[in-house]
C-alpha cells in the first residue's frame, strides 16, 4: 500500500514536471569561453605573465556573460546566443536581429562578443537568433516568412530570464536583420524603440540593384518564390508594409551612403514613408559609410546606446 501510494506520488510530480516543460522555451543554455577561440582571444586579449588579460578597448567583457542558447520556437529547436550583465538585478532587454541568409552572416563567438556582449556592458539582457535552418537550428530558413517567429519567440524567452526587464525590450537589427526588426514591428507593438543598420526594406529595389539576390537568397531561400513572386517580395518589403507597422515604437535608421549591399535609397524612401504615417523615427546618413559602417564603428555605439537608453531607461 505504501509502495503505491509513492508511485501515485512520484506519477504526479513527472506529470508536473512534463506540464511545465511544455511551458519553457530555454532547452539549453552553455557558457561561452571567449579564450577558448584562439583567433578571438589574440584579438581580444594579450598575454601577460602566461595568463590571458583582455586589452583596455574589450574589458566590457569582465562585465558580462555570454552563452549558446537553444530555445523553442513554433515547436523547432533554434540556436542563438544570450548576453547578460554581471552587475546589477534586473535590466531592459534587447533582441538582436543578425544579418545575412543561411550561414553566411550567422552569429558566431566574434558578433557575440563584439555586438552582443558589448549592449550587455550597457546594462541590458541581449538575445539574438540564427533563425530556423540555419547553424543546426531546425527547421527550414524562409529568408522574412515564418521564421519572423523566431524573433518573436524570443519574448518569452526573455520572460524566463530573472535578469530580464520585458516591459522594457528594443530591437536591435542589421541588414536581412533589419527586415526582420521592421517585419516584427508589424506583428507586435511591445517594444518601447528599436534601431536598425544598413536595413533591407524594399526587395524589389535589391533584385534591382543586386542582381545576384534572385539566385543566391530569393529562389533559395523563399518557399515556393518562382510561382509565388509577386506576394512573397511584397509581403517581405517593409516600404510595403508601413500601414501595418507599429506606430509607437520609434526607430533609429542608422545607413552608409556607399553602401552598395543596401543602397541607402532604401532609407530615404522608407523615412519619406514613415514622415507620411507618423511613424516616430530618425534616419542618420553616414559620408561615405559601408554597408556594416566600418569605419563608424564608436558613432554606431554612441548613438545606439544613447536611443535604447533615452526609450529604455530614462
Amino acid at each position: 500500500m505504501l509502495q503505491k501510494k509513492y508511485i501515485l506520488i512520484l506519477t504526479v510530480i513527472l506529470s508536473v514536471s512534463r506540464l511545465f516543460g511544455q511551458n519553457t522555451k530555454i532547452l539549453a543554455r552553455e557558457p561561452l569561453n571567449i579564450f577558448k577561440n584562439e583567433e578571438l582571444a589574440s584579438r581580444i586579449s594579450e598575454l601577460k605573465d602566461d595568463k590571458r588579460v583582455l586589452k583596455q578597448q574589450y574589458q566590457y567583457l569582465d562585465s558580462v556573460k555570454i552563452e549558446r542558447i537553444t530555445y523553442l520556437s513554433d515547436g523547432l529547436k533554434v540556436n542563438g546566443y544570450l548576453a547578460s550583465p554581471l552587475f546589477g538585478v534586473k535590466h531592459p532587454s534587447v533582441i538582436y536581429n543578425r544579418g545575412g541568409n543561411g550561414e553566411f552572416g550567422s552569429l558566431n563567438e566574434f558578433k557575440a562578443v563584439f555586438i552582443l556582449a558589448k549592449v550587455a556592458s550597457w546594462g541590458y539582457v541581449v538575445v539574438g537568433s540564427q533563425y530556423r535552418g540555419n547553424v543546426g537550428s531546425e527547421g527550414v530558413e524562409e529568408f522574412g516568412g515564418k521564421d519572423v517567429n523566431d524573433v518573436l519567440n524570443l519574448i518569452p524567452v526573455l520572460k524566463e530570464l530573472e535578469a530580464a526587464d520585458t516591459s522594457r525590450m528594443a530591437l536591435y537589427g542589421w541588414s536581412r536583420g533589419g527586415m526582420m526588426t521592421y517585419l516584427t514591428l508589424t506583428k507586435s507593438c511591445e517594444f518601447k524603440a528599436a534601431v536598425v543598420g544598413g536595413g533591407l526594406s524594399d526587395l524589389w529595389k535589391w533584385m534591382e540593384t543586386r542582381n545576384d539576390t534572385i539566385e543566391t537568397v530569393y529562389a533559395k531561400n523563399i518557399p515556393n518564390y518562382a510561382i509565388n513572386t509577386k506576394e512573397a517580395l511584397n509581403s517581405r518589403s517593409a516600404i510595403l508594409q508601413v500601414d501595418t507597422m507599429c506606430k509607437t515604437t520609434p526607430i533609429l535608421m542608422l545607413h552608409g551612403t556607399n553602401d552598395w549591399r543596401v543602397v541607402p535609397e532604401m532609407a530615404l524612401d522608407l523615412s519619406y514613408q514613415f514622415l507620411k504615417k507618423k511613424i516616430p523615427h530618425q534616419l542618420i546618413l553616414f559620408k561615405d559609410g559601408d554597408h556594416g559602417l566600418s569605419q563608424h564603428r564608436a558613432e554606431v555605439n554612441y548613438h545606439t546606446k544613447q536611443w535604447l537608453d533615452t526609450y529604455l531607461k530614462y
